[in-house]
């Protein structure tokens, strides 16, 4: 039975890597596009943001960014989809962006 354990506990770490790394909290701003982030409880959003949507354990995505260095970011919020100046993301931290 022990030898069945680890059997399926290697498989389990190798398809799933990340289940025992800890999420990397960067801002939105440097998150990746198309990957589902989650907004960090410790974050401090301003009212405006959060009116928006941009709630603690919220989860968001960047879709689309400017072609211009500093430019704007479509991101999207739960259904909900906005465009961003750079300077607004970079107050949003997320977390689970690899």
């Amino acid at each position: 039975m022990g030898r069945m354990r680890r059997y399926i506990l290697r498989i389990i770490l190798n398809t799933w890597p990340h289940i025992l790394s800890p999420l990397k909290v960067i801002s939105l701003e440097h998150a990746p596009d198309n990957t589902w982030c989650r907004v960090t409880a410790q974050c401090a959003v301003p009212s405006r943001m959060m009116a928006l949507g941009f709630l603690p354990h919220e989860q968001v995505r960047v879709v689309r960014r400017s072609q211009f260095k500093g430019g704007p970011l479509v991101v999207q919020v739960g259904n909900a989809v906005f465009a961003l100046r750079a300077d607004e993301a970079s107050q949003v931290q997320v977390e689970g962006a690899s």
